[in-house]
């Protein structure tokens, strides 16, 4: 068969437009990776050559048909979900369909070669540049490939393998999928990574996990839009029966944590704050999810998830959704428990865990994950689903947790309410989400729930007798050296208790305010006085300081854009760009071009401008912004705080 050349019937824009959505390289790998799996195959080997700059990625599965290569052509569009077949040949649901993983790598190399043998139509040799508009292809015989697909990227650039083979991308991709906690019920093929020739590294681990706090599992059935959950606690004195909730109001929530768990004073979320049920109207749209959290103690965690990384990953179709990836993204709003409730174990480095999206139909959910696949579209069935898990499962386990050594927020619980780990059928060593009582406007009833998780180790619910009050919690004995910890609580509500004088000041609490360090605070105070640009920027800076945003969000989120604009427009001037009032994205897009092309400039820099370009670019923080303050959607205040960290950055060097 001679060479076949097909043109790709799609514009150079529209390619440019697709490859500018993503965001990182470890999103293209994961991609490939997702597509070897549907592909059906058992095994699957990456290899990363810093020398030959490439990276290729075998499968043993089906290969590629005469009729899969001719699809190439039409990037945007898969057959993967078509006529109801929704799983690959082992039974695992298809992790994609947009048909756009495979045009993504020219994000990251100017060519690639791909090598395919199927068993209808034989082996192919399939060449693709970057800049040709086009592939060739031609049918081949090669012995060394029996079956399956080879794809090499070719000529990558140094600073992207660099990347790729750091401690902490191979961190991530060792998160990729759910294996870690369902590696007894999933058939995940074998991955392994080979880095510049050494021994192939399996990217699957597994652990046993035991001696946590708090083992909690829900689920969340959308057809009858139910919620299960359950926690079981080591010491076995949580009521540890499988709770059915389908009301999820506050209001609703509290009832069932009086009813089930016996505490009669809660302490919302921020999402319970900011976010009422009766804005969001229901839950329709929310895709079914499961999940599992592990709460730990501060001493047994360190130890425990060192080497696997503290943190909550989302995954859809039991693999990873990747701005979800990071240690750093606090986005359970973990910090936020801590700083309203010292005595809390829900810290962002004492939980681990995952909530995966199964059986997720992108061509029929309402819940949409972006183009680059790293996150969801932010609407208002996004909105839905985070409240259910802040909202509804985050506020249950931090008033079970808060509720567990401080009988103030607890009456005296009853036989019928609370279930003994050692006679319940319910308990540990048997747990699955199956036997359940419901709550339903205060009426009981048994039912059996559609999605089940793994069964927790038989170790949960092994120990006997209650913690002491000493352990619960060593940022709170620190912060309050002058009090019993386990009665400070109780001692808070005793108005006239005596507080003789004394030199101890006790710390404050940290106000969430988007400020500024006493030496970055030089810069703002050079500009008093210097002309209006600069004494608006400075009277923002003083008026933005001042502003809690648990308590005031919208005249945050509107001194914060205004911050933006501003030091944006002192930064045009300086740089000798034209400044565009009405696309402050574009102007942004321009300062930071102009940073990133600064010769002599450290690599720090460098990555802090990209970190930036996505956050305004890819991420839409301006957009955000602006829903906030022109529309009635509810400020998302961990967006707010933790895009302040690093566009506080970004304000700084516009005013260098």
């Amino acid at each position: 068969m001679s060479v076949v050349k097909e043109t790709l019937q799609i514009d150079a824009s529209a390619i440019a437009d697709i490859l500018g959505t993503v965001g990182s390289p470890l999103i293209v790998v994961s991609e490939l990776i997702k597509n070897a799996i549907d592909a059906s195959a058992n095994t699957i080997r990456l290899t990363y050559d810093r020398d030959a700059r490439s990276i290729a990625v075998f499968d043993d599965g089906h290969g590629f048909t005469l009729d899969d290569i001719q699809q190439l052509s039409r990037p945007g569009f898969s057959r993967k979900k078509v006529n109801g077949n929704l799983t690959n040949a082992k039974g695992l649901f298809y992790t994609g369909s947009k048909g756009l993983g495979l045009l993504s790598v020219f994000s990251l190399c100017e060519s690639i070669t791909i090598q395919t043998t199927s068993d209808n139509d034989g082996e192919y040799l399939i060449n693709w540049y970057k800049d040709s508009g086009s592939y060739s292809y031609e049918k081949v015989i090669n012995a060394e490939l029996h079956k399956g697909t080879r794809i090499t990227l070719n000529n990558v650039p140094q600073q992207v393998l660099a990347l790729l083979t750091s401690q902490a991308e191979i961190k991530k991709l060792r998160h990729i999928s759910t294996y870690l906690y369902k590696n007894k019920v999933i058939d995940f093929p074998e991955i392994t990574l080979e880095i510049d020739g050494s021994p192939p590294a399996s990217l699957l681990f597994t652990t046993e996990f035991n001696d946590m706090l708090f083992d909690v599992v829900f689920s969340y059935d959308k057809e009858s839009e139910t919620l299960n959950f359950q926690c079981i606690s080591k010491d076995g004195d949580i009521n540890d029966s499988v709770v059915t909730i389908t009301s999820f109001d506050t209001l609703s929530i509290e009832s069932i944590l009086d009813k089930y768990y016996s505490i009669i004073e809660t302490i919302k979320t921020r999402t319970n704050d900011n976010i009422s049920f009766k804005d969001l109207e229901n839950v329709e749209g929310v895709p079914s999810f499961e999940g599992r959290l592990l709460v730990y103690e501060k001493k047994t965690a360190g130890g425990m998830l060192k080497d696997h990384g503290a943190g909550v990953n989302i995954y859809v179709n039991d693999f990873a959704m990747y701005n979800y990836l990071s240690e750093e993204l606090d986005w359970l709003g973990l910090a936020d428990f801590s700083q309203r409730k010292k005595v809390t174990r829900l810290k962002p480095h004492n939980v681990f865990g995952f909530v995966n999206l199964p059986y997720f139909d992108e061509s029929k959910e309402q819940l949409k994950i972006s183009n680059e696949r790293a996150d969801f579209i932010q609407d208002t069935v996004f909105v839905k689903l985070m409240y259910l898990i802040k909202g509804v499962i985050m506020f249950m386990i931090l008033n079970i947790d808060v509720a567990k050594n401080n009988p103030k927020y607890k009456r005296r619980a009853s036989s019928s309410t609370t279930s003994n780990s050692s006679s319940d059928s319910n308990s540990g060593a048997n747990n699955q989400l199956g036997t359940n009582v419901e709550v339903n406007n205060g009426e009981d009833r048994n039912s059996e729930s559609h999605l089940q998780l793994e069964e927790p180790d038989e170790n949960n619910n092994s120990k006997e007798g209650k913690q002491s009050n000493k352990e619960f919690d060593d940022s709170a004995n620190k912060d309050d050296t002058h009090e019993n910890t386990s009665n400070k609580d109780v001692e808070d509500d005793q108005e006239d208790s005596y507080e003789p004088e004394t030199v101890f000041k006790p710390q404050h609490k940290k106000r969430n305010n988007l400020t500024f360090t006493s030496s970055e605070g030089q810069l703002f105070d050079s500009l008093k006085n210097t002309d209006d640009l600069g004494n608006k920027i400075y009277q923002t800076v003083c008026e933005l300081s001042k502003l809690n945003v648990l308590f005031y969000p919208y005249a945050t989120v509107c001194l914060y854009r205004t911050l933006l604009e501003s030091a944006t427009q002192y930064a045009s001037k300086k740089l000798g760009l034209q400044y565009q009032e009405t696309a402050l994205p574009s102007s942004i897009t321009k300062v930071l071009n102009k940073w990133g092309a600064t010769p002599n400039t450290s690599k720090e820099f460098k990555s802090n401008v990209g970190l930036w370009r996505d956050l305004i670019n890819k991420r839409s923080l301006l957009d955000k912004l602006n829903l906030y303050i022109h529309n009635v959607t509810p400020v998302d205040v961990d967006l707010i705080l933790d895009t302040w960290k690093s566009m506080k950055g970004y304000i700084r060097e516009c005013i260098k």
